[in-house]
């Protein structure tokens, strides 16, 4: 009998507890919250990339914005530079997106000039308003983009080719020479750099085409034609004479196959128009005016 009574309190309390669970709405609520996936994240997907400085406009870099979670709408892509206050690009209503930024378009962004940025620069992307269904969020999704200059600029960069116009000038020294005064050249020179460090002075051969078509090595930039008529290399001055850029101060270190020793006399710069006058201890002098044909001005220069 009492075995009865036992079993049947145990019936009951579990009659109790089942209607009790069937019942309670909070257990209900808590497990349909414990399966709602709400909202959305963002990322950003690309490889490690950079902008280069010696190459503004024909590499940028791509990178692509995807989502999860709930559809997104919109997004707004932000651009900043070394941790600055992050500047508006655009807002994003298609995804995933496939975005592509060269370093103009990156510092146009941030209210900069590309000319304003140094190695080890680094831009940042980030992903902001993300805007869902259910809200708008905020995101982590950040892209960093670091500066680099792969060509370095070089110390001294004379080097080109040049309409040249060179007229002999008497010295009075009683040699050849001064019965030339006023001769003309005109023609082509060139500037070939000798130096291949970025960071060394620059060191130039000066190259001249004579009337015989051949391209000689001519420091006289032309001078020798105009008075003496020669086409040959032999009948220039040779030596280990070149032309040497210091910090923007030109000179003809060296001697000339006849020991004769150049220096220079006057130089003026004037937008693409490099003007000196050059004289050597034997007595011979001309003066040169080069123009450059790049649509370049020359650097300051001295002498």
């Amino acid at each position: 009998m009492k075995r009865i009574k036992i079993l049947n309190y145990i019936a009951l309390l579990a009659m109790f507890l089942i209607i009790g669970c069937e019942g309670d709405t909070l257990i209900d609520k808590a497990e349909g919250e414990l399966f709602e996936v709400k909202g959305a994240t963002l990322n950003m997907v690309g490889a490690e990339q950079v902008f280069d400085k010696s190459d503004a406009e024909m590499t940028p870099v791509t990178f692509m914005i995807t989502t999860n979670g709930e559809a997104v709408s919109a997004a707004d892509l932000y651009m900043s530079l070394n941790g600055g206050d992050p500047q508006l690009v655009k807002t994003i209503n298609s995804f995933p997106s496939n975005e592509s930024y060269t370093i103009t378009d990156a510092a146009s962004a941030v209210g900069v000039g590309v000319a304003d940025l140094v190695i080890g620069d680094v831009f940042t992307a980030t992903i902001r308003n993300v805007v869902a269904s259910s809200g708008t969020y905020s995101s982590g999704a950040s892209f960093n983009i670091a500066v680099i200059e792969s060509e370095i600029p070089f110390k001294s960069a004379l080097e080109g080719v040049f309409t040249c116009r060179t007229v002999v000038n008497n010295l009075g020294a009683g040699i050849p020479w001064d019965d030339c005064d006023g001769a003309v050249w005109e023609g082509v020179v060139e500037w070939v750099a000798l130096h291949t460090d970025p960071d060394a002075d620059g060191s130039y051969q000066v190259l001249t085409t004579a009337p015989s078509g051949e391209v000689l090595d001519d420091i006289s930039h032309g001078a020798y034609y105009g008075c003496y008529g020669t086409d040959a290399q032999g009948n220039l001055p040779n030596g280990d004479l070149f032309l040497s850029d210091v910090d923007g101060r030109i000179s003809i270190p060296g001697a000339s196959q006849w020991g004769e020793v150049y220096s220079l006399t006057a130089l003026e710069v004037n937008g693409a128009l490099l003007t000196f006058t050059w004289v050597n201890d034997y007595g011979e002098a001309a003066s040169v005016e080069l123009t450059r044909n790049d649509g370049e001005d020359w650097p300051a220069l001295s002498f």
